[in-house]
């Protein structure tokens, strides 16, 4: 039995037989899958004593009780269902802080076509900014990333113990970093101060990839270095959207909304996706996206 907190769309249970609704004890004691967001692993952990593996709806898995999770259990993420509207919404920030965007003043154009992105993150989101980068734009494109799912969209590809060589060279950086233990923090003061005059840092990857107080920090320090966010930092465990950083001139943001928050289309598509990388791994036994708990842990 494969179990889902969450109700699914139809085209979804064409693919894998689900119960959605009306989950007793018993169905749970019997399961040994379950499609879930991260915060609601922890109401079926143990409840499911047959359990053989998870299947997130979303992409990070930071919020993963790990510790709760028996070492058995497979689990999958759902990287790449969100790639193409984050990638989008991406530019929309972009071009936003570019152009001065619902800006009641004139502040000074900058120039996208032809200049350097660097792309932190090689992943589906990477990859599709990369995509729009240079079919849009004709940028050229410099990745940064453990590994790269389309190798040949960046024009470079480096390790991210380049980065301090590197992040001085952008015209626009985007953050598009799972949060793990080699990338919280990664974007601090030290690195910040390294980004060139008239840059755009945008960050649609998590919140705690950069240190709040030092990006609010640079920013007052340098008005022309724009930056904006779709993602913000957690107080409690809660994405907290009540940032000094709305106060900043130079400084566009959105509550959380590139991905399946805001679209019933994208969300549908992105539960459609986990439901066909579940079946793969209950047919094949292997599927996309094994989450190395090692990276979190």
């Amino acid at each position: 039995m494969i179990i889902s907190s969450e109700k699914l769309p139809e085209k979804a249970k064409q693919i894998i037989q689900v119960k959605d609704e009306n989950v007793t004890e018993e169905d749970l004691k019997e399961a040994i899958a379950l499609l879930t967001w991260p915060r609601k692993i922890s109401e079926y952990i143990d409840k499911m004593p047959k359990l053989q593996v998870i299947q997130t709806f979303s992409a990070g898995v930071d919020d993963v009780p790990f510790s709760k999770i028996p070492p058995n259990v497979k689990i999958f993420s759902n990287a790449g269902a969100y790639a193409l509207p984050v990638a989008e919404h991406a530019f929309g920030l972009i071009l936003s802080l570019a152009k001065g965007i619902n800006k009641r003043k004139r502040i000074e154009s900058y120039q996208l076509n032809g200049k350097i992105i660097l792309i932190l993150g090689g992943g589906g989101i990477g990859s599709e900014i990369a995509k729009i980068a240079r079919n849009g734009f004709n940028m050229k494109i410099i990745g940064i990333s453990r590994s790269f799912r389309n190798p040949e969209l960046f024009d470079e590809r480096y390790a991210l113990d380049k980065l301090d060589e590197l992040i001085g060279k952008a015209d626009v950086i985007v953050d598009t970093l799972p949060l793990n233990k080699e990338t919280l923090g990664i974007l601090n003061y030290q690195r910040l101060s390294k980004i060139k005059d008239k840059a755009i840092l945008v960050n649609v990857g998590r919140g705690e990839t950069i240190v709040e107080k030092d990006i609010i920090k640079i920013l007052k320090e340098r008005p022309s270095l724009r930056f904006g966010t779709d993602v913000f930092w957690r107080v409690n465990g809660v994405e907290n959207f009540n940032s000094e950083l709305w106060n900043i001139e130079n400084f566009a943001g959105t509550l959380h909304i590139a991905g399946g928050y805001a679209s019933t289309e994208v969300l549908e598509s992105a539960m459609i996706k986990a439901c066909e990388n579940l079946s793969k791994f209950l047919k094949e036994g292997k599927a996309e996206n094994e989450v190395k708990i090692s990276d979190y842990m």
